[in-house]
């Protein structure tokens, strides 16, 4: 089970390499857009919040994941070797494994890269070990739920151009909805409210948590049950996708 998801994660790092556009989705647009638009948009004005902007938006453009998740799993109808791959018929959970893992690797380096610079440069409160940890372990998580996202649609959609389409109405309204553009606070009631069923919205809640002048970072209470209902996503998602996956079903990578 590991060699087979070795095996198509090796493939996919190697199609990433050779296509080295994916790190301007994932790293450019985010340092672009927190530039540009700065902590204005976050709807806060304390000394943090440059540093918390700057993570809102590395956690919403982290979920350019579910693109590129897409573009490794329609490859095999690109390069036309589905029906290969459907004759030797890999177990399901070894397949979406591999063909997600180079995916995620990088998705929570993004995160990874700007919370370093948050902290760094930009005042984040999130500076403590207990902190830094708490933050990795729901970066984690949300890059999961990234992919997860992305196997799941793609067992729904039949062609790449629609996925695509997809995959950016995904980006903007999980952002918008789940508090890393504008805080949640400060989003309208029906938004907010809808902003619960958004893996960012868990992340956002705990990292918010963690950036507050009042947390002391001794406590876990808020990212154990933010990391919980992240997990949980992840899970109910993938098990989906591994369920209702199948090789033998035509589809077109038409982008």
């Amino acid at each position: 089970m590991i060699a087979i998801s070795r095996s198509f994660a090796m493939t996919e790092y190697r199609a990433l390499l050779r296509s080295p556009i994916s790190m301007v989705f994932f790293f450019g647009l985010p340092a672009i857009m927190s530039a540009i638009l700065g902590p204005s948009v976050t709807g806060l004005s304390d000394e943090a919040a440059s540093g918390r902007a700057t993570v809102g938006f590395a956690v919403m453009f982290a979920f350019m994941s579910v693109n590129y998740v897409g573009r490794a799993m329609f490859r095999e109808y690109h390069n036309h070797t589905w029906r290969r791959t459907a004759i030797v018929d890999p177990p399901r959970w070894s397949y979406l494994l591999g063909k997600c893992f180079a995916v995620f690797t990088i998705s929570l380096g993004q995160l990874c890269v700007f919370a370093v610079v948050a902290v760094a440069l930009l005042d984040l409160r999130i500076n403590t070990p207990s902190k830094i940890l708490q933050m990795l372990v729901i970066f984690v998580l949300h890059a999961a739920t990234g992919v997860a996202v992305g196997a799941a649609m793609f067992t729904l959609v039949r062609r790449a151009e629609a996925f695509f389409s997809l995959t950016y109405l995904v980006l903007i309204a999980f952002g918008a909805l789940g508090g890393a553009i504008v805080a949640t606070d400060e989003l309208p009631g029906w938004s907010g409210a809808m902003g619960v069923a958004t893996p960012h919205f868990w992340s956002m809640r705990a990292l918010d948590e963690l950036n507050s002048p009042a947390a002391g970072g001794s406590t876990w209470s808020t990212t154990l049950v933010s990391g919980a209902a992240l997990l949980g996503i992840a899970v109910v998602l993938f098990g989906f996708a591994a369920w209702k996956l199948d090789y033998r079903i035509l589809k077109h990578a038409d982008d």
